[in-house]
């Protein structure tokens, strides 16, 4: 199938209908569309947009009609021209080998990716699947983590050789530790240790339920202590004040310095004392008369004399009635005042009785005080001295300390009980501690067992990481196990992988020798020969599929050895070789942008002669160039047809 026609809708600025011949050259200058026109045309064609470096990110808009050898067909509803070789050759080309052989781009004649490509078409045009079996091979390598030529274990995969090394020194040191630690009795202290533990941890825990209830009844022991203090503190502060009871106790010593009997024994006697003289003063008035005594100053002296006792007297009764009267007084004021500090008794008597039970009162009230203070000061930490201080303090303390209480460990328990509890926890973790002493340097070997194990990459070599704890000897075990089936796994993973990988290297040899026949029919050495005035000799692959020619002089030299106009020349060669045996004897078409920029006017002049071979051939050669002379050298060797773009 050749191009017959394009139009372009739209791609970006570019806008063109162009008619092809089978040798045709579309000229233009700079920035005419010509590259724009390479890369619709091969989005077109192939359907894929991944073209390398795309200039315009959008879709192309038009149509290409092929002319075949069934007349001309219109590509349309995104059918590409791959579809239609499918459709009527009935074999797949892929996007891939459609650039690498038919489309040259910015001047480079280039394969992209020698060796994959070159065995990608050996494998379809001579059948065989060298790719596939290097693939295989290197997935079996990899597998095997073998090294490619001595099928070695290989640091390059997992470490493994590495691996395998310190997996296999590690399981020695395991299993000779094991036998070690079995004639030494390692086992038996090991799980000595363990119940020394156990029985430390019920020990404990009995000294905790323990702890726990005595913390719950010292806490409520505070609480009440607490009470007991503020009560005290109340009732002490609701008793009279020391002070008013002082008062009282003075008011009632001086009642004491004058008694009511004494008083009243006084009052008596001078009422008494008064009658008499009284009477004594009447009788010697009486008496003088009766002795017919008339002086007065006789008969008044007797009379007179007793009368001034009786003042006397008198007054001693009146000073004895007043005293008494006063006494009552004061008895009746000291009861009020009683009653006025809150003591309610009904003579001095009853309140000096009252005063001493007060202040017995009180002396209780403050002895509860001070042991309560101290208590509470030392049991709560307390540094305040005044007793409401020590209240405040303590009450925040308990409601502090509440939140530590197990108010469920009600367990009945006594100091005896308590003591030996600990005595027993202390004991445990004494035999606990020399077990574990013994055992130190065994679990400072199952430390560094673990270390080194955790250098091993489980997951990687048995598919699942090694998520075991090496804190016992059982661990230790279970760690030699899944050790030796680490090794085994690598062994074997290897063993299978080099059997594998020698068949894989008996076929690929076999396949290798096959693909020699990609450039065996000489068309390509035929056409190098030619442009290169019979320089080259022969164009082949070598054992790695990569493209080398051989000089007359029998050197042989890879395509980045030669210059950049004979490497252009090469790849010419190839790209007409490969394209008639991928279209299996079809014509077919070359679309080629600029594709002998680097050519001198001789290599140009030989390549464009190659192209009129070509197009006499039955292939179609579409040239894109800015260049006159490419122009001229293309018109004259293939008496090319001649679009002329202008600048976009």
């Amino acid at each position: 199938m050749k191009l017959s026609e394009v139009h372009v809708d739209r791609y970006g600025p570019l806008r063109e209908t162009l008619q092809f011949d089978d040798a045709h050259v579309v000229y233009g200058p700079n920035e005419s569309g010509k590259t724009l026109l390479t890369e619709c045309l091969l989005r077109t064609l192939t359907g894929d947009r991944r073209v390398a470096g795309p200039r315009i990110d959008e879709r192309p808009e038009g149509y290409v009609v092929l002319d075949g050898d069934e007349g001309e067909h219109k590509l349309s509803n995104g059918e590409t021209l791959l579809d239609r070789y499918a459709e009527r050759y009935n074999f797949e080309l892929t996007p891939a080998e459609f650039r690498n052989v038919f489309v040259v781009r910015d001047g480079d004649l280039g394969v992209l990716d020698e060796g994959a490509f070159y065995r990608q078409v050996t494998d379809r045009i001579v059948g065989i699947w060298t790719g596939d079996i290097e693939t295989v091979r290197e997935r079996v390598l990899e597998r095997g983590r073998l090294t490619p030529e001595r099928l070695n274990l290989s640091n390059q995969h997992d470490d493994a050789r590495e691996q395998h090394e310190r997996a296999t020194e590690l399981l020695a040191d395991v299993q000779s530790y094991l036998e070690r630690a079995e004639s030494d009795g390692l086992d038996a202290i090991e799980h000595e240790c363990y119940r020394a533990a156990r029985e430390r941890e019920r020990a404990e825990a009995d000294v905790a339920a323990l702890e726990a209830a005595q913390a719950r009844e010292e806490y409520e022991e505070l609480v009440k202590t607490k009470g007991a203090l503020e009560r005290s503190l109340e009732e002490r502060a609701a008793l009279p004040g020391d002070a008013d009871l002082s008062e009282l106790e003075s008011r009632l010593d001086e009642l004491a310095t004058g008694s009511e009997d004494e008083f009243e024994r006084r009052k008596t006697w001078c009422r008494r004392a008064t009658l008499a003289a009284l009477a004594a003063g009447v009788v010697a008035g009486a008496v003088p008369l009766a002795l017919g005594i008339r002086e007065p100053p006789l008969v008044a002296a007797g009379p007179a004399a007793f009368g001034v006792v009786t003042l006397v007297a008198l007054a001693l009764y009146r000073s004895a009635s007043n005293a008494v009267a006063r006494l009552h007084a004061d008895r009746e004021a000291v009861v009020e005042r009683a009653a006025e500090v809150g003591i309610e008794a009904y003579d001095p008597t009853e309140v000096r009785a009252s005063i001493a039970d007060l202040r017995d009162e009180r002396e209780s009230h403050t002895e509860v005080v001070q042991t309560n203070t101290g208590v509470l000061r030392k049991w709560l930490d307390i540094d305040a001295e005044d007793p409401r201080e020590v209240v405040d303090a303590a009450e925040d303390a308990l409601e502090a300390r509440r939140a530590e209480i197990d108010f469920d460990a009600d367990r009945e328990f006594t100091e005896e009980e308590l003591e030996d509890a600990r005595e027993r926890a202390e004991e445990a973790r004494e035999r606990a501690e020399q077990l574990d002493a013994a055992l130190r340097e065994h679990r400072r070997q199952l430390d560094r067992f673990a270390e080194r194990a955790g250098e091993i990459r489980f997951e990687a070599v048995c598919g699942e990481p090694l998520d075991l704890a090496v804190a016992n000897l059982g661990a230790l075990e279970d760690l030699a196990d899944r050790l030796e089936a680490f090794v085994d796994a690598v062994e074997t993973d290897a063993d299978v992988s080099r059997a594998a990988a020698a068949v894989l290297e008996r076929m690929a040899e076999s396949e290798n020798e096959k693909m020699a026949s990609l450039f065996a029919d000489g068309e390509a050495t035929e056409v190098f020969r030619r442009v290169t005035d019979d320089r080259y000799v022969d164009v082949g692959l070598t054992d790695e599929s990569r493209l080398a020619v051989e000089l007359a002089n029998g050197e042989r030299l890879s395509p980045a050895e030669l210059s950049r106009g004979t490497r252009d020349q090469l790849y010419l060669s190839v790209r007409v070789a490969l394209g008639r045996r991928l279209m299996e004897g079809r014509d077919g078409f070359f679309l080629m942008d600029d594709a002998f920029l680097s050519a001198d006017p001789q290599r140009l002049e030989r390549q464009a002669e190659v192209l009129g071979d070509l197009v006499d051939s039955g292939w179609q050669v579409v040239y894109l160039t800015c260049k006159p002379e490419a122009r001229e050298a293309l018109t004259e060797a293939t008496d090319a047809g001649v679009t002329e773009l202008t600048s976009l």
